[in-house]
C-alpha cells in the first residue's frame, strides 16, 4: 500500500526532498491513513511533517477529534497546530452554505501554516470522494472540466491518497490496528455529497459492480486526458481567433467559425473567464449567447455577468467590462514631454515614458543621426516605428482620441479623420476609446499598433529621426 502511494506521488510529482508538507488531520480514516502514509514516505524521502487540525465548531464532541490527533502527533513527534473556527457564522457572513465555509476556513488555515515554506498542503481526499464529484457535478449540470473529478495536484494542494478505494484505507488502518475518529455529521443526509455516498454510489457497487468506485475513477482519468488535449486545442483557437488588449477582447468571427463547434464553447468559456476574472456562474447559457451573437446584426449587444458585454461588430464580437472600460480611460490621460525630457532627447540619451498604469505600457523615444541611418530599411514593426522630428510643430503628446483628431494618409497628404479611419478600418467601437495616439495637437503622429501619419514619415530630407517603441509589460 505505501509502495503503491510513493509511486503516485512520484508519478505526479508531489513531493520533493526538503519539502515541508502540511497535512490536514481532522482525525478521521482518512486523514489518518494520509499521516501515517507520509510518516512511512519521510522514510524513503526527507521531509518535515506539519499537522493542522480545525475544529469547525459545530458537534459538541468536536473536542475529542483534536485530542486524538493532537496525542498522535504527540506519539510521532510532529509539529501540531489546532484552528477553532465557527464555521456556521462563517458560512453567514460570507453568505455561502456551511460546507463551502469550511473548506475556506481550512484551506486558510493550511496555508498560514505553509506560509513561505517551501513545500505542499496535503489532503486526504481518496477514490471514492473524486467519484463523488464525478456524480455531484454529473447530476448538477457541468462542463467536460467537472467530469474530471479531482486532481491530484492544484497549486500548493496535493492529493497522495487519490490512488486509494475508501476499502483500501479501512483495511489499511484495521492491518495496522490504527484507531481513528468517525464525524457524526458524515452519516447524516444533509450534504448532497453524503446523499451521493450513502444512497447512490454504495448501491451501485452493492447492486451493480463491485468494482464501481474504480470503474468511475479511471473515466475520472480518461475525462482528465481528453480535457488535456481540448485545453490545448483550445489554447490554440484563442491564439488564431482572439485579439487580447487591456479589459478588451475580440474575437474575429470568420477565424471563429473555422474551429470545431466543441472548440469553439470552449474558447468563449476561456476568453469570458478571462474578462471576468472568475469562472464561477458561468455557464452554458452564456456561451450560447455569444455563439447566437456571431449571427446577429451588427451593433447588438448583451450584458452577461461580472458586468460584462458582448457587442457584434463588422467583424465579430468585442467582450469587455464596462468598469474596466471606464477605469481605462480615465487612467490613460494625456503625457506630454517637459522641456527637461527634451533635454534628455537632445542628447541622443533614452527616455522612458509610463504611458498608463492599467497598461502598463512604456515608451522609448531617442534621436539618431541621419549619418547612421539606412534609409532603405527602415523599421517596419507594429510596435516600433521612426518619424521626421522637424515636422512636428507642438509639444509631443501620448493620449487616447479626441473629437477633430485626423491623420494624413498619402503623399498628397491629403487629410482622413481619425473617426473615419477607425470606420473604414472596422476598429471596434469599444476598442477605439483604447487605443494609444502620439499626437502633435489634432494630427495624430501614431495610431499605435495601426499607422503612422503619411505627414511624419521618414524621407531622405529628414535631418533628425524620432525613433519611437510602446512596449507593453516592461519590468
Amino acid at each position: 500500500m505505501v509502495g503503491k502511494v510513493l509511486q503516485y506521488i512520484r508519478e505526479h510529482h508531489m513531493i520533493e526532498e526538503g519539502d515541508c508538507i502540511v497535512a490536514g488531520v481532522s482525525g478521521g480514516a482518512d486523514s489518518v491513513c494520509l499521516l501515517l502514509m507520509l510518516l512511512e514516505i519521510s522514510r524513503v524521502l526527507p521531509i518535515e511533517i506539519r499537522v493542522v487540525h480545525v475544529n469547525h465548531m459545530i458537534r459538541a464532541d468536536a473536542a475529542a477529534d483534536a485530542d486524538y490527533v493532537r496525542k498522535l502527533c504527540q506519539e510521532y513527534g510532529l509539529s501540531f497546530t489546532l484552528v477553532e473556527e465557527d464555521v456556521e457564522a462563517v458560512a453567514r457572513r460570507l453568505h455561502i452554505s456551511t460546507e463551502e465555509a469550511g473548506r475556506v476556513v481550512r484551506y486558510d488555515a493550511f496555508e498560514r501554516e505553509l506560509g513561505v515554506r517551501k513545500g505542499r498542503i496535503a489532503v486526504a481526499h481518496n477514490k471514492n470522494d473524486s467519484c463523488e464529484t464525478f456524480l455531484f457535478h454529473l447530476f448538477r449540470g457541468t462542463s467536460l472540466k467537472g467530469l474530471a473529478g479531482i486532481q491530484p495536484v492544484r497549486d500548493r494542494i496535493i492529493r497522495p491518497l487519490l490512488c486509494l478505494s475508501r476499502s483500501e484505507i479501512e483495511a489499511y488502518l484495521l492491518e495496522r490496528k490504527q484507531p481513528y475518529c468517525i464525524d457524526s455529521t458524515n452519516l447524516e443526509d444533509n450534504y448532497s455529497r453524503n446523499v451521493i455516498r450513502h444512497h447512490i454510489l454504495d448501491t451501485a457497487v452493492r447492486e451493480i459492480s463491485p468494482a464501481a468506485v474504480s470503474h468511475i475513477s479511471d473515466a475520472c482519468d480518461r475525462v482528465n486526458e481528453a480535457y488535456a488535449l481540448i485545453a490545448d486545442i483550445t489554447k490554440q483557437g484563442i491564439e488564431s481567433c482572439v485579439k487580447v488588449r487591456t479589459h478588451f477582447y475580440h474575437i474575429d468571427r470568420e477565424k471563429f467559425l473555422e474551429l470545431h463547434k466543441t472548440i469553439q464553447s470552449y474558447v468563449v468559456m476561456e476568453v469570458l473567464a478571462q474578462a471576468a476574472r472568475s469562472r464561477k456562474d458561468l455557464e452554458a447559457v452564456h456561451i450560447r449567447q455569444i455563439q447566437g451573437l456571431m449571427d446577429s446584426q451588427c451593433g447588438r449587444v448583451i450584458q452577461l455577468p461580472y458586468q460584462l458585454r458582448a457587442k457584434r461588430d463588422y467583424t465579430g464580437i468585442c467582450i469587455y467590462s464596462e468598469t474596466d472600460r471606464m477605469t481605462q480611460e480615465i487612467v490613460l490621460s494625456e503625457v506630454v514631454l517637459s522641456d527637461e525630457e527634451k533635454d534628455t532627447l537632445m542628447t541622443g540619451r533614452e527616455l522612458v515614458i509610463l504611458v498608463g498604469e492599467t497598461k502598463k505600457m512604456k515608451a522609448k523615444l531617442h534621436f539618431r543621426g541621419k549619418n547612421d541611418i539606412d534609409f532603405k530599411n527602415i523599421p517596419q514593426k507594429k510596435y516600433t516605428k521612426w518619424f521626421d522630428y522637424d515636422k512636428i510643430s507642438g509639444n509631443i503628446v501620448i493620449r487616447t482620441r479626441r473629437p477633430g483628431d485626423y491623420l494624413t494618409v498619402n503623399t498628397l497628404n491629403q487629410r482622413k479623420t481619425l473617426k473615419a479611419y477607425f470606420i473604414d478600418h472596422k476598429i471596434p467601437q469599444e476598442e477605439r476609446d483604447q487605443i494609444s495616439l502620439v499626437a502633435d495637437g489634432s494630427h495624430v503622429i501614431w495610431i499605435v499598433g495601426e499607422r503612422i501619419s503619411n505627414y511624419y514619415k521618414v524621407s531622405e530630407s529628414t535631418r533628425t529621426i524620432l525613433s519611437l517603441a510602446f512596449e507593453e509589460d516592461i519590468p
